[in-house]
């Protein structure tokens, strides 16, 4: 069989036909712009500031939705305002009922172009990142701590990163400087090892009062916080080099006796916290769950998907998948031409068995899962909330 044809055939066969998914029926759907006067989470990304969208549970009966918007009107010349923004930019932050829909709050944020982001952390609290501005809100909105996120401009890409623990008490704060990025080929040989600068600050989630920091010389490959370390990728790398281990609050890392994938070119991998045992890791084609110790608990494996983000709660985990697709050449080859969002998956931890699989409409999708087992997914111009059934 020639070479290319013998190519085409066999990402034919990893790129066929996805598996049969039974069709889900979603407790309740709205219309983000009727109702909660939103835009639709589709829109096309020509700036920074038009993909900072999300939705999360705040507590099992509340979802909050936020979405950076511009001003109707822009703001006149003057000094900047908290965020770093001139005041043309706002955060909308709309919390509905997870029951039915019903809007019970809303608030506005000012922000700049970047990053902006809501994190949930303890009893119903949340974190707000709007720009270069961190503020802290209580259960009942009211607005608890606020302290500035600066960027020194030495390095290009330069960011913070934020995530919070899975009990809701620690946020993690990562300014990332980047001078140099690793550079990997796809048979793992690495031509550069990376040249960054990485200050690490652990706060209380609800005051914002730093508790411990420290600094690397590298960014992590993959990172999830607990309440008192780090589980991640060896930080003497930029990369993922087939090692997991525990990183304290000193910056001391310990390898587990465990293996995890290196990263080459294809394949990057995330990591998420589900409680203070376990952490999750996905990418490649496939998602696996790991216990603090470095024991793989579960793994789930699908050639022809890309596990490109996950988030648990309770007894569930969730993924998202893309379809690898292919693209006509010539005439009788093909090329592969990246992915395409195809669903949001829920599994059970304690039976390691799928439990949901909801198909996504448009290019991509967001979503949040509650400890209870409802699924809120954002696609397109509408939220639509599951149940997950035992």
């Amino acid at each position: 069989m020639p070479y290319v044809r013998m190519k085409s055939w066999l990402l034919a066969w990893l790129l066929g036909a996805t598996s049969w998914i039974a069709a889900q029926t979603p407790r309740w759907q709205i219309s983000l712009p009727q109702n909660p006067g939103l835009e639709s989470f589709d829109r096309e990304a020509s700036a920074i500031w038009m993909s900072q969208q999300g939705v999360l549970f705040l507590m099992p009966d509340k979802i909050l939705l936020y979405q950076v918007n511009r001003t109707r009107d822009f703001a006149k010349l003057g000094p900047r305002r908290a965020g770093g923004g001139a005041g043309n930019f706002l955060l909308n932050i709309k919390v509905l009922s997870a029951r039915d829909g019903r809007l019970l709050k809303s608030m506005d944020v000012l922000t700049s172009g970047g990053q902006s982001q809501v994190l949930a952390t303890r009893g119903g609290g949340f974190v707000v990142q709007a720009g270069s501005a961190l503020y802290s809100y209580s259960s009942d909105f009211a607005k608890v701590a606020e302290r500035e996120l600066p960027l020194d401009k030495s390095a290009e890409p330069e960011d913070w990163q934020a995530r919070v623990s899975p009990s809701g008490e620690k946020l993690v704060l990562m300014h990332q400087q980047i001078f140099m990025a690793p550079e990997l080929l796809a048979d793992q040989t690495v031509l550069h090892d990376g040249k960054a600068k990485v200050d690490v600050q652990v706060l209380n989630a609800a005051t914002l009062q730093t508790e411990k920091s420290f600094a690397l010389d590298h960014t992590l490959a993959f990172w999830a916080p607990m309440d008192d370390r780090f589980i991640s990728s060896n930080p003497a790398h930029s990369y993922s080099d087939g090692q997991m281990g525990t990183l304290d609050f000193s910056g001391n890392w310990s390898p587990l006796k465990t293996e995890v994938p290196k990263e080459n070119t294809a394949c990057r991998l995330g990591m998420i916290a589900i409680n203070q045992q376990r952490v999750a890791l996905y990418g490649c084609d496939a998602v696996s769950v790991f216990s603090t110790s470095g024991e793989r608990l579960f793994r789930h494996q699908d050639l022809r998907m890309v596990f490109v983000s996950a988030l648990a709660a309770g007894a569930h985990l969730a993924a998202q998948c893309n379809h690898y697709r292919m693209e006509a050449f010539g005439v009788s080859g093909g090329i592969l031409a990246g992915t395409r969002a195809d669903r949001v998956e829920v599994y059970d931890l304690d039976s390691q068995k799928r439990r949901m699989s909801v198909p996504i409409r448009g290019s991509s999708a967001y979503y949040a899962l509650s400890a209870e087992g409802d699924l809120a997914v954002v696609d397109g111009p509408n939220l639509r909330v599951f149940h997950v059934d035992k």
